[in-house]
């Protein structure tokens, strides 16, 4: 299971964070009220187990503290549209469309994408801030007979998912053109259309064969947005058990992408929607 890669990731403090769950999940979830516990968010407290932050209370605040020192507010205490989020999330912001999954259905909730708010400062402290850092900790490896960059910190996972559709396509091999002419991993850039960094840049994510997924942006006509997907839920279920969230899961759907997002899937990170 994606818990595996817990240690990998690594964790600044966990032994005094791995609390009981309940109690966690007691804990005020916005940094901007008062603070009445000792004990951080729930959903910052878990997200210790998957990359290197450590929660501090901070008077009335709690905030984080990442490996190069800087810290930040877990949740500002401002209400923001979608865009706003996308555009200047806190982390707390990343939590607050919760991500379902389980059978494969229609996205019809407007801007229901859950993980499409990405905190950059904790990507950049986990996998890298440059494409410089980030390729210099990417590894290659076999996946399905097609060679990929990814970054060494999720390789095992990738390695897993690898051995779950290995195991998908010895019973069903007409799925296989869909694991095949990948769209690709590692790529340093922006995410189409917009000023915010790819998940791609982090090489955590990796797209399936374009040729038999959807995405939003290329629909005609574009507006109104209408969910699509030929992606079988098979297929999903592999990456979702390894820590992977899929786009097919979002209002603007990218069928073809997959993202370690292994907080998003830990039940003990969720957090109620402000």
């Amino acid at each position: 299971m994606f818990a595996r890669t817990f240690a990998a990731l690594g964790c600044l403090g966990c032994a005094a964070l791995l609390l009981d769950a309940d109690a966690a999940r007691a804990a005020p979830s916005g940094s901007a009220a008062p603070v009445h516990d000792a004990r951080p968010p729930a959903a910052l407290a878990c997200l210790a187990r998957w990359y290197p932050v450590e929660p501090l209370r901070e008077g009335n605040a709690w905030r984080f503290r990442l490996p190069d020192g800087q810290t930040y507010l877990f949740d500002d205490g401002r209400e923001k549209s979608f865009e706003e989020k996308l555009a200047s999330p806190d982390l707390e912001d990343t939590f607050s469309i919760p991500y379902r999954s389980g059978p494969i259905r229609p996205v019809e909730v407007k801007d229901e994408d859950p993980g499409r708010i990405r905190f950059d400062p904790l990507f950049h402290a986990t996998y890298g801030s440059s494409e410089a850092q980030v390729q210099a900790q990417a590894v290659d490896f076999d996946f399905l007979g097609q060679k990929l960059k990814v970054h060494r910190k999720v390789a095992p996972a990738f390695e897993r998912v690898a051995k779950r559709l290995q195991a998908v396509l010895a019973k069903e091999p007409a799925l296989k053109p869909f694991l095949t002419n990948l769209g690709g991993t590692f790529v340093w850039r922006k995410i189409a259309n917009t000023d915010r960094q790819s998940a791609h840049s982090y090489g955590v994510s990796i797209d399936l064969n374009v040729a038999r997924s959807h995405y939003w942006e290329w629909a005609k006509p574009k507006q109104p947005v209408r969910w699509r997907n030929r992606i079988p839920q098979v297929i999903v279920d592999a990456f979702e058990a390894e820590g992977f969230i899929w786009g097919g899961r979002w209002y603007h759907y990218d069928t073809m992408h997959f993202e370690y997002r292994p907080e998003l899937l830990d039940p003990a990170c969720r957090t109620e929607k402000r």
